[in-house]
């Protein structure tokens, strides 16, 4: 299955696509043994063991990047990824990119301070006690590019990212949107979902599996009283990218008129999934929580 094009299908302005990304605060949760469920991610081990500045890795994952334009030029996304060392003292950080397939994003250069990477890999790169980098990529009327990303440190980061949707040829701004990053290791989280069939309002949301091995994510549509809606596995390949709204994962749905509030639960046995999510009516977005279960 493949929902990640759809995502960018919907909208106003005369522009045949929206957004295809989107965001999401948590805090992570220990998973085993006292040791941060978030050291092993797509095979990484942990190289934070002699570190001055800690031995637990903390990765953070940004399960969303858009890129370029998806509508021949007519709009154009960029994507901006704020990170703060907020250790208490100077690190060292490595940054991963990918494609929706988990393979290398090396068709799309990134801008990391004053240089720029083309191969989807941000090498061990110092920060200073209380610094900021940036990773920016996009805001071109290239062909348009799907993708996630990951930072890992050997201490504290504060990890943000915003979106934003330009005109292609004049560049003025339409839309912008600010989120956090995601943990790596949820394995059930909750979305809420608010959706108006008259104006289109839905809610969106992008799905990363950070592990290994193939893995499996249930989704449940519930109404107000918690009965169940509809239900759909999504399978997700290591490293995987999924991104789509409500209504295009559970297609043929009799939703009644006026405006309804439900929400999505996703549960799964691998605790290896990433996650963010979005409201959008035309070209607004609004950031959307994702509310770690388990």
């Amino acid at each position: 299955m493949n929902f990640n094009k759809r995502i960018l299908k919907t909208g106003a302005l005369a522009v045949a696509v929206t957004v295809a990304f989107a965001m999401f605060a948590y805090r992570l949760a220990e998973w085993s043994k006292g040791v941060s469920s978030e050291i092993v991610v797509l095979g990484q081990g942990n190289p934070c063991a002699t570190s001055s500045t800690g031995s637990v890795q903390s990765v953070k994952v940004i399960p969303q990047m858009a890129l370029g334009s998806f509508d021949g030029g007519l709009t154009k996304y960029s994507t901006v990824i704020q990170i703060v060392n907020t250790s208490g003292a100077a690190q060292s950080i490595t940054g991963n990119f990918y494609d929706e397939e988990g393979a290398t994003l090396d068709n799309v250069p990134l801008t990391v301070g004053n240089s720029t990477i083309t191969n989807g890999v941000l090498p061990a790169t110092s920060i200073a006690k209380d610094a900021v980098l940036t990773v920016s990529g996009g805001g071109t009327a290239g062909a348009g590019t799907l993708g996630w990303g990951k930072i890992t440190a050997c201490a504290g980061l504060s990890v943000s990212t915003f979106f934003e949707l330009r005109n292609g040829s004049s560049n003025v701004l339409y839309s912008r949107v600010g989120v956090a990053a995601s943990p790596a290791n949820m394995s059930s989280f909750l979305i809420p979902r608010i959706r108006e069939l008259a104006t289109g309002l839905d809610v969106g949301f992008a799905l990363v599996n950070t592990g290994t091995q193939d893995a499996t994510l249930k989704a449940e549509l519930k109404d107000t009283m918690g009965a169940t809606i509809a239900t759909k596995d999504i399978v997700l390949g290591a490293g995987e990218h999924e991104a789509t709204f409500t209504n295009q994962l559970f297609m043929g749905l009799d939703e009644p008129t006026g405006r309804n509030y439900q929400y999505l639960r996703f549960s799964s046995t691998s605790p290896t999934f990433a996650a963010s999510a979005f409201a959008l009516e035309g070209p607004t977005q609004t950031s959307f929580p994702v509310d770690v279960l388990q």
